[in-house]
């Protein structure tokens, strides 16, 4: 099965492909024009090496399930999707300009406390949309998490979710939460999920904890020189508070929030990513 979009093609009868904008593990994502609605689009066309691999075509799927499910601000929209003459499936999502707060870490460091808490405040709220459909991400980090201008042009940022393939959608549905794997990225996965254990939302919010963290630090609580200890480090250690590493004032209301996130026993957490984004923004009225 060859790749075959090329600048210049039109998909659907519709989508016009300019460029290729990047290239992920399973698939290639190019700038088009969707002339139905006079807006530019992101078009993800699934591999055609990986598309032949049923997993990941299982996972490329899930993501559109999920995103189409979903409209909310800080979640990345879905418009569409189809298929090749070849076969080959795309998706058709929200062109997104902006960057990761992987970049943003990368290049800048640690971020003021501010600024640092109203991204994972906004990051919860969409993270609570995405509960309230019934859907657990399972795959939270930086790099899935997108800085991007105000849609409406005004000053400011908007975060927004992205990458929903290791989505599960319930337990109830063992052909979505792909049983007997560990998903995920080891530096941002719940003590109970590296028990073995499925996980729920508070597995979500141990990973905005983790996020949080390295905004506030410039690195996650947890790094070690192999798997098998970092994996320990979740399920046994307790982190390094920021204010005994960083020179800035954390201030101790925004220092319990992010602790209790990450809380060995989910009991112990903020109780949905909805109550975690209150305690943050209750939190930062502390900050003159």
């Amino acid at each position: 099965m060859a790749d075959s979009v090329q600048p210049g093609d039109v998909l659907d009868g519709r989508y016009s492909v300019f460029r290729l904008i990047g290239r992920g593990a399973m698939a290639d994502v190019y700038q088009a024009k969707d002339a139905r609605f006079d807006r530019y689009v992101a078009l993800k066309l699934l591999r055609g090496s990986v598309a032949r691999q049923p997993e990941s075509f299982k996972r490329f799927i899930r993501e559109a399930r999920v995103q189409e499910m979903l409209a909310h601000p800080n979640v990345a929209k879905m418009y569409g999707g189809g298929a090749l003459p070849n076969g080959q499936p795309y998706l058709v999502v929200e062109l997104l300009r902006g960057r990761s707060l992987r970049t943003v870490v990368k290049r800048e460091g640690r971020l003021d406390v501010r600024r640092a808490c109203e991204y994972a405040h906004d990051a919860c709220k969409g993270l609570a949309a995405v509960h309230t459909m019934g859907v657990l991400h399972r795959d939270l980090k930086p790099a899935n998490i997108m800085l991007e201008p105000n849609e409406d042009g005004t000053e400011g940022e908007r975060i927004v979710l992205i990458d929903f393939g290791f989505a599960a959608f319930s337990i109830s549905n063992p052909t979505i939460t792909m049983r007997g794997h560990v998903v995920g990225s080891l530096s941002y996965l719940s003590p109970e999920r590296l028990r073995g254990e499925e996980g729920d939302e508070l597995s979500d919010v141990y990973a905005m904890g983790i996020i949080l963290y390295e905004l506030l630090v410039g690195r996650p609580p947890f790094i070690a020189d192999d798997d098998y200890e970092l994996i320990n480090m979740h399920i046994d250690s307790p982190p390094v508070p920021p204010s005994e590493i960083i020179d800035t004032p954390i201030h101790p209301d925004i220092e319990m929030v992010l602790l209790r996130a990450l809380a060995k026993k989910s009991a112990d957490r903020p109780q949905s990513a909805s109550a975690m984004a209150n305690e943050l923004r209750r939190a930062m009225k502390s900050i003159a």
